[in-house]
């Protein structure tokens, strides 16, 4: 899913406070001023950004940032629910916003909202979005989704109407929403006459119609944002938030210390009772709507070989991992659906801890154990590589721990990292995950507010057109993804979720190791943060004060 997938931070970059025109590297010296004015609000927790537009990003940054500047039809609250943002209600069979086909969808759209530079918001923006999204000239790396909707249409200036090819039952979230993929709404005035939006000015500095504005954006410092004075809802409460670009979790805890910092979001766990002995500083405990797992690149030998997967799922050992690299900041995954959610199936079991099954596995599937103690097969030894971002702190510990476990089952793990932009690049920019150049790597998925889970797991939708970074193909769990996307009843979804679960554990293209707790350090004078425990926590910034 940062994509967004998500919760991807990290890359070597600058520190600087570019509202007052300091910057220097981290590490060296600081150049920000220990104390922000009244009103102003310093975030770390990003390493960097790939795109501001999150329609360009695989970066869950992009996300977050888009939440301060940008318009969505729906936002998630901290309850977990779906809130209008630019829509007035949330369409429904019951108040005919949608129809009785499931193939028609009713929005109808805010009055009075404005673009940042001053131009009406309308119903042309909607539909200018939809097909900037679908035009294939530009660099959206999922279009999952959006490529159900056959036509828009808008009878008025506040009204649009979506015709769906087929039912989709995760429109509502997906379309400018909380989804999986989150995008948001793009100006037509802007950008309609553009052949691409991939290298446009905008993308520098764009214009939403949310609470902030940017106001600069340096790529290797952060992004300055003031408060949008014609905002719909009315004024922010802050006059301005610095969304800072630092590359090290411990600099960031620093600077927390230090008062250089106001808000330091997801931070590492190991980081945590540090952060919880800073005076003035409270931390936040959020279960959140994200997993980790290990990938398998099936088009690699020996990983299309599906006892091989399980053999490796099977001696890795999740319980030990959510201790050791998580220090307990988290929850052994069965599967992608969050236990207690409606879509979740406490039946559904991933393969266990099996180091011995395992080993008896490889045995009868023809690699044996050398003198090295490492299996070979046809005289080619039973070797990977693990492929991981260097920017993200439980991916780091992971890696020597994994390469520890594998080498008791026999498998010779060859541990690589990558900066977080490139290891989530898009394949033209040459990612890693996005190319398939690696065997198994750690990653992770922030899901949205509605389970469907298409982008990661369907045939159609390996790179570039998806996140199916398994490049796996099982035309049952297609069926499933079918019944679950074009069907809203819930219990009806709910069975086909449970069966791709099985599917998966079966297949094993994945393996699911834990659902992680969101953690927040926040200065005791930033009032009204609520974190929302899915997609991102930046819903309500309007409210934010100090």
């Amino acid at each position: 899913m940062e994509h967004l997938n998500a919760v991807k931070r990290g890359a070597a970059l600058l520190v600087a406070l570019a509202a007052l025109c300091a910057c220097s590297k981290v590490g060296t010296s600081v150049g920000v001023l220990p104390h922000a004015q009244t009103g102003q609000v310093r975030i770390v927790g990003a390493g960097s950004i790939d795109s501001l537009v999150p329609e360009l990003a695989g970066l869950q940054s992009a996300v977050d940032l888009g939440m301060f500047w940008g318009g969505w039809l729906f936002i998630v609250n901290d309850r977990g629910d779906l809130e209008p943002d630019l829509a007035l209600e949330i369409p429904s069979p019951q108040n005919g916003g949608i129809s009785a086909d499931g193939r028609t969808i009713t929005y109808h759209l805010r009055t009075g909202v404005k673009w940042q530079d001053g131009v009406p918001f309308g119903a042309g923006d909607v539909i200018f979005s939809w097909h900037a999204i679908m035009n294939p000239a530009n660099n959206v790396l999922s279009r999952s989704g959006f490529d159900d909707i056959a036509s828009m249409d808008a009878p008025n200036d506040h009204t649009v109407i979506v015709h769906l090819k087929r039912p989709y039952a995760p429109a509502i979230a997906q379309f400018f929403g909380p989804g999986p993929d989150p995008m948001c709404i793009l100006p037509a005035h802007i950008l309609a006459g553009l052949h691409d939006i991939n290298h446009a000015a905008y993308d520098t500095k764009p214009i939403g119609t949310g609470p902030f504005m940017v106001q600069s954006y340096q790529p290797g410092s952060g992004v300055v944002l003031v408060a949008n004075p014609n905002y719909w809802r009315g004024p922010p409460k802050l006059h301005e938030i610095d969304y800072l670009f630092v590359p090290d979790a411990n600099t960031r805890a620093i600077m927390m210390k230090t008062g250089e910092a106001d808000l330091y979001y997801d931070p590492p766990n190991s980081l945590l009772p540090d952060l919880s002995a800073i005076s003035g500083v409270h931390v936040l405990h959020t279960i959140f709507n994200e997993y980790w797992y290990l990938v398998f690149n099936t088009q690699h030998k020996p990983l299309d070989d599906v006892l091989v997967r399980r053999a490796i799922s099977m001696g890795t050992d999740r319980d030990y991992i959510v201790r050791t690299v998580m220090h307990g900041a988290a929850a052994p995954a069965q599967g992608d659906q969050l236990p207690g959610t409606w879509a979740y199936d406490p039946t559904v079991k991933a393969p266990p801890y099996d180091p011995t099954a395992a080993r008896s596995m490889l045995d009868a599937d023809g690699w044996l154990v050398g003198a090295d103690g490492i299996r070979a097969k046809g005289g080619k030894r039973l070797a990977i590589v693990f492929a991981y971002s260097s920017g993200r702190g439980d991916s780091v510990r992971l890696a020597p721990i994994f390469q520890s476990l594998m080498r008791k089952i026999g498998v010779d793990v060859e541990l690589k990292s990558y900066p977080s932009g490139l290891f989530e690049a898009a394949a033209a920019d040459g990612g890693i995950l996005n190319s398939g150049k690696f065997d198994v790597a750690h990653d992770g998925w922030i899901s949205g507010v509605d389970p469907d889970d298409d982008t990661v797991y369907a045939c159609d939708q390996v790179p570039p057109a998806g996140y199916n970074h398994a490049f796996f193909c099982d035309k049952r769990i297609d069926e499933q993804e079918a019944i679950a996307l074009t069907h809203y009843d819930r219990a009806t979804r709910a069975r086909a979720y449970s069966r791709i679960d099985s599917l998966l554990n079966e297949d094993a293209p994945y393996d699911f190791l834990y659902w992680t707790k969101r953690d927040d350090a926040v200065r005791d004078t930033l009032h009204g943060y609520r974190p929302a425990p899915a997609v991102t926590e930046f819903w309500n910034s309007w409210q934010w004060s100090q």
